[in-house]
């Protein structure tokens, strides 16, 4: 069976007049998905915060034509530095500037449709033009999830390790 053919979206580098759709795009997640995506806030305050801080994030979306948000993934320029220690038990050091940590959603109406596979593959090209060479995903993904654990292993995520938070999670990286 073939997936019916996505309606044409549009890869952005998240800007400030993307901030109220991407305000509705996170409140309007289930909390299922909510649960599983927790890199900020969902509400205004909390994303200009996220952004307008001095760590380096990056917010990429998939608009739909009328500018609603369906996708959205935010790239922070290094590694968290409190998950240093657990990616270097794995035999993995992290490098502040080649690796980047991706923290990637999926509006619920749009997961298992073929949005994500493209727009990994955006998201990482823009990355490889900053200079990555590896991605590791934000937090891991929750062991639970394996529709995602497939999904990753699909575009060439490997795993490294497990740890426990709010369960247990597995930290996979991507060599690009």
């Amino acid at each position: 069976m073939s997936l019916p053919a996505l309606p044409s979206f549009s890869f952005q580098v998240l800007q400030p007049a993307h901030v109220p759709a991407l305000i509705q795009y996170l409140q309007g997640l289930s909390a299922l998905t909510r649960s599983r995506f927790a890199p900020h806030a969902a509400d205004e305050a909390g994303i200009r915060a996220f952004y307008e801080g001095p760590q380096p994030h990056t917010g990429y979306v998939a608009l739909l034509p009328g500018g609603e948000l369906a996708g959205y993934f935010v790239v922070w320029r290094s590694y968290l530095p409190h998950d240093a220690a657990r990616w270097q038990s794995y035999g993995l050091a992290p490098h502040p500037v080649t690796d980047f940590t991706l923290a990637p959603s999926v509006g619920d109406a749009w997961q298992g449709q073929g949005l994500a596979g493209p727009m990994l593959g955006w998201v990482e090209a823009a990355c490889k033009s900053l200079g990555a060479s590896r991605l590791l995903l934000w937090g891991g993904v929750q062991a639970g999830n394996s529709a995602a654990v497939r999904f990753y292993e699909k575009h060439g995520f490997v795993y490294a390790g497990s740890f426990e938070h709010h369960g247990t999670n597995h930290d996979m990286y991507k060599n690009l």
